[in-house]
C-alpha cells in the first residue's frame, strides 16, 4: 500500500472517530446546593426583586438522598436566575444546554390552566425566548419568540406525566441559536424538537431562568430544585442516540385565540 493511500485511510478512520459536533461541550456552571451557599453567579428571585431568606431555603436531602437542595421558603415560586451581568460575554458557543432536577413536595391545583414556569431564558436583548410552563400536573405548554419579536411557536402541549407527584424529575433543554433549534427532554424522553432555521436567533443571551415564576394568581405548592447546570453544548451523557433525533413523544398543537 502506498504512503498516500495509507494517509487517506488513517485520515478517514480519525474522521469517523471524531465527535459529530467537532468539539466537546464545556460545563459553565454547576450548583448542587450541598454547602447551602448559592454560586455567586446565581440570583434567587421573586417577581421583580432578588429573594432573601426565609423567602427561599436549603433543605435536605437532595435528589440522590443526600446533601441539600434549593427550596421554596415563605414564597412558593421563588426561582433561580443566571442574570445578564454575570453571564459570559460573549457567550462561548452557538449552543445552550440546561439540566436540572425538580420536585413538588406539595401541590394542590388552584386553576384550570396553571402557569408555573419551568424554563424561561431570554436572548437578543430580551426579545427572543423559549417558554416552558406547567399547565397541569401532566402537561407542559411551550411557545417561542424570534429576535424580531414574532412568535415562531405557540400552542404546543406536551405530556410530561406526574410532575407534581412528590418525586424528583429530570428536565433538559437544548438551544442551537444559528439553526433555530429548540429541544426538550423529560425524564430522559424527548418531548420537543423544533427547528426554525437560521437568522431567527443569535447567541446574545440576556438571562437564564430555571425554573421561573408562577405566572398567574398564586398557586398552592412548594418546589425544590437540585443539580442545576449549564453547558455550552450537548454533554456526552451516553443518553443521546446516534443519528437523527427521534420523533418527540406526546406532543399536540392547539391554535390559541
Amino acid at each position: 500500500m502506498s504512503k498516500l493511500i495509507k494517509l487517506v485511510v488513517v485520515g478517514t478512520l480519525l474522521s469517523a472517530l471524531m465527535p459529530v459536533c467537532g468539539f466537546a461541550a464545556n460545563r459553565l456552571l454547576y450548583e448542587n446546593f450541598n454547602d447551602r451557599v448559592l454560586d455567586s453567579r446565581l440570583n434567587p428571585r421573586i417577581y421583580g426583586a432578588v429573594a432573601t431568606p426565609p423567602q427561599y431555603t436549603f433543605v435536605g436531602p437532595g435528589r440522590d438522598g443526600t446533601g441539600y437542595c434549593f427550596s421554596s421558603g415563605t414564597v412558593d415560586d421563588v426561582f433561580l436566575q443566571w442574570p445578564s451581568g454575570r453571564l459570559p460575554r460573549p457567550w462561548p458557543s452557538d449552543e445552550l444546554y440546561m439540566s436540572f432536577w425538580m420536585r413538588y413536595p406539595t401541590f394542590r391545583r388552584s386553576d384550570l390552566n396553571e402557569n408555573i414556569k419551568i424554563f424561561y431564558p431570554h436572548w437578543d436583548g430580551g426579545n427572543s425566548y423559549v417558554h416552558f410552563t406547567m399547565v397541569d400536573t401532566n402537561t407542559v405548554y411551550y411557545s417561542a419568540r424570534a429576535r424580531n419579536s414574532s412568535m415562531v411557536s405557540v400552542g404546543t402541549y406536551m405530556t410530561c406525566p406526574n410532575m407534581a407527584d412528590g418525586n424528583w424529575h429530570h428536565y433538559e433543554f437544548h438551544v442551537k441559536f444559528s439553526e433555530g433549534i429548540s429541544r426538550f427532554r423529560y425524564d430522559g424522553v424527548q418531548k420537543l424538537d423544533h427547528r426554525y432555521g437560521p437568522g431567527v436567533w443569535t447567541n446574545n443571551i440576556h438571562a437564564v431562568d430555571a425554573p421561573s415564576m408562577d405566572g398567574e394568581e398564586p398557586g398552592i405548592f412548594s418546589r425544590q430544585v437540585d443539580d442545576w447546570e449549564v453547558w455550552d453544548g450537548m454533554p456526552d451523557t451516553g443518553t443521546q442516540a446516534a443519528g437523527p433525533p427521534s420523533v418527540p413523544a406526546d406532543v399536540s398543537v392547539q391554535i390559541l385565540r
